[in-house]
C-alpha cells in the first residue's frame, strides 16, 4: 500500500514555487471538498493535497517536483473523467485557475489554455464567427476532451475533436515544457490526436475553428428536437428510424435514450421538418424543434452535469442499427430499473450521423473515422450497493447492440481504461507505434501504465 503523501515534501512544493501557490490539505474544509468533487463518484478517493496552479509555469514547476519526488499526481480540468482521481500518497494537479483562448480569426484557429470548459470555448468561437467539434457537456474540459477522441454533432462538417488539433505545449514525464507541431514534433503530434492524456500535461492547445457558415446557413444555428413515443411502439419506430438513419441527402444525428429520439439537422433549419418527416407520420406524443446557436446545444442539461452519484458513459461503436438488437436492449433498461430502481435516469442511447466524419487527410491516434453508429449509455444511479449490477445491466445492452462477430468491435478511445486495448486503437501498426512513442515519452508510466501494460 502507498505511504501517505508527507507534509514536508509539501512544504518543499510551497517554498520552491512561492505563496501564489494555493495548496488544498485540510480535508474537512469546504474549500477542499469543493475542489475534491467529481462528475462522478465511481472509485472516487481523496488525494493528500490538492495543488491549484495559476500559471503554465506553476504547472510545469509542479509536475517537476512531483517527478523528482516520486509523487504520483493526476490532472483535473472540468471534473468529468473518471480516472482524474488519486488516494491520499498522491495529489491532484487542478487546472481551474489557468484557463483561456486565444482566437486568430484570420488563421482560423484558436488557442485554449488549461481547464477552459467546452460552453466557453463554444461561446468565444461563436462571437468571433466560428464553430469547432465539441461533445454535449458545457462543463467538460474543452482539452481532454479533444485529446480522448471527441465525438460531435458536427463530426460529419469538423471530423472528430482530435481531428481539430494543430499543435501543443506539453509537460512531459521529466517535467519539461515541449513545443508539440508538425514540424517540432511530428510522432508526439500523431500520439496526442487522440490518446493524448497518456503522454504528458498539455497546457495549452491550438485547434482549428470552422466558419459558422459551414452549418449550411447564415444565422450560425443548428435545428435541435425532441421525438417522444411510449415504449410499447419501439419496433414501429425503430422500423422508421432503420430507413433515416441511413438516408445521407440529410444531415440528420441524434441520440435515442430509450424511446426519446433527441433529434439534430445540420443546414437550413427549415428542411428539418421534411428530413424527419417519418417521425412526424408517426404521430409522437411530443414533437418539437427549432433552430438553436451552435454554441447553446448543449444548453438545459445541467442535471446530467452535476457532480455526484455514480455515473459513466459506456461507448462503443457499431456498424449498423439492429432493430431486433434496439428492442431488447429495451427490455434489459425495464429489467435494470425494476431490479435497481436508483437507476432510473440510466438511459441506453443510440446514437447515429446520417453522413460518415469528415477525414482529417493525416494519421493519428485516432481509429474512429469508419464509425457512424454508437452505443453510448449514460450509466446513473445513487446506490452503492447496486455498482456491480448496474454496469452488468450496460455490459448486456452492448453485448446486444454489438452481436457475435468480434472483428466489428470498437471502443471509444477515452470511454474505457478496460479491456482489449486494441479495440482502442484500431488499423495496422497504430497500437504499436503509439506504444513505441510512450516508451520514449514515458516510460516509467507517469502519466498511467495505459500502453506500457
Amino acid at each position: 500500500m502507498a505511504s501517505k503523501l508527507s507534509s514536508t515534501l509539501l512544504a518543499e512544493l510551497q517554498v520552491q514555487i512561492g505563496p501564489s501557490l494555493e495548496i488544498l490539505v485540510e480535508k474537512d474544509s469546504a474549500r477542499f471538498q469543493e475542489y475534491a468533487k467529481r462528475w462522478s463518484d465511481i472509485d472516487r478517493q481523496i488525494p493528500g493535497a490538492i495543488v491549484l496552479p495559476v500559471s503554465e509555469e506553476q504547472i510545469q514547476k509542479t509536475v517537476e517536483w512531483a517527478v523528482k519526488s516520486s509523487v504520483p499526481f493526476v490532472t483535473r480540468s472540468g471534473g468529468h473523467s473518471e480516472w482524474s482521481t488519486i488516494g491520499d500518497h498522491g495529489i491532484v494537479i487542478n487546472l481551474s485557475k489557468y484557463s483561456g483562448i486565444e482566437i486568430d480569426a484570420q488563421a482560423k484557429k484558436a488557442v485554449l489554455k488549461g481547464s477552459i470548459l467546452s460552453k466557453e470555448v463554444a461561446v468565444a468561437l461563436a462571437n468571433a464567427g466560428f464553430f469547432t467539434a465539441l461533445g454535449n457537456g458545457n462543463t467538460v474540459g474543452a482539452i481532454p476532451y479533444f485529446l480522448g477522441g471527441g465525438a460531435s454533432i458536427t463530426t460529419s462538417i469538423t471530423g472528430y475533436g482530435s481531428d481539430q488539433i494543430i499543435a501543443a505545449r506539453m509537460i512531459d514525464a521529466r517535467g519539461k515544457l515541449v513545443e508539440v507541431t508538425e514540424e517540432t514534433e511530428p510522432d508526439l503530434l500523431y500520439a496526442i490526436r487522440g490518446a493524448g492524456q497518456f503522454f504528458g500535461l498539455i497546457t495549452q492547445l491550438t485547434i482549428k475553428a470552422t466558419p459558422l457558415t459551414e452549418l449550411g446557413n447564415d444565422q450560425g444555428v443548428i435545428w435541435a428536437g425532441a421525438f417522444v413515443f411510449p415504449l410499447d411502439r419501439a419496433r414501429e419506430v425503430a422500423l422508421v428510424m432503420e430507413k433515416l438513419m441511413d438516408d445521407a441527402s440529410y444531415a440528420t444525428a441524434a441520440r435515442n435514450p430509450a424511446i426519446v429520439i433527441a433529434a439534430r439537422y445540420i443546414g437550413n433549419p427549415d428542411d428539418a421538418e421534411r428530413a424527419y418527416k417519418p417521425l412526424y407520420d408517426l404521430k409522437p406524443l411530443v414533437a418539437r424543434g427549432g433552430a438553436v446557436p451552435i454554441q447553446n446545444t448543449s444548453d438545459g442539461r445541467e442535471a446530467i452535469g452535476a457532480k455526484g452519484d455514480f455515473k459513466r458513459f459506456g461507448v462503443v461503436g457499431l456498424r449498423r442499427f439492429d432493430v431486433d438488437g434496439f428492442v431488447k436492449t429495451i427490455d434489459v433498461w425495464k429489467e435494470l430499473v425494476a431490479e435497481c430502481p436508483d437507476a432510473i435516469n440510466t438511459a441506453f442511447n443510440f446514437q447515429w450521423d446520417s453522413r460518415p466524419p469528415k477525414a482529417p487527410g493525416f494519421e493519428s491516434a485516432m481509429s474512429l473515422h469508419d464509425i457512424r453508429y454508437w452505443q453510448n449509455n449514460l450509466i446513473w444511479h445513487t446506490d452503492p450497493a447496486n455498482r456491480q449490477k448496474v454496469d452488468d445491466f450496460n455490459d448486456q445492452s452492448i453485448a446486444i447492440m454489438r452481436g457475435p462477430d468480434r472483428s466489428e468491435y470498437a471502443d471509444f478511445q477515452n470511454g474505457t481504461r478496460t479491456g482489449p486495448i486494441e479495440l482502442r486503437y484500431r488499423g495496422v501498426g497504430k497500437l504499436e507505434k503509439l506504444k513505441m512513442l510512450k516508451k520514449t515519452w514515458d516510460p516509467t508510466g507517469v502519466f498511467t501504465k495505459q500502453l506500457l501494460e
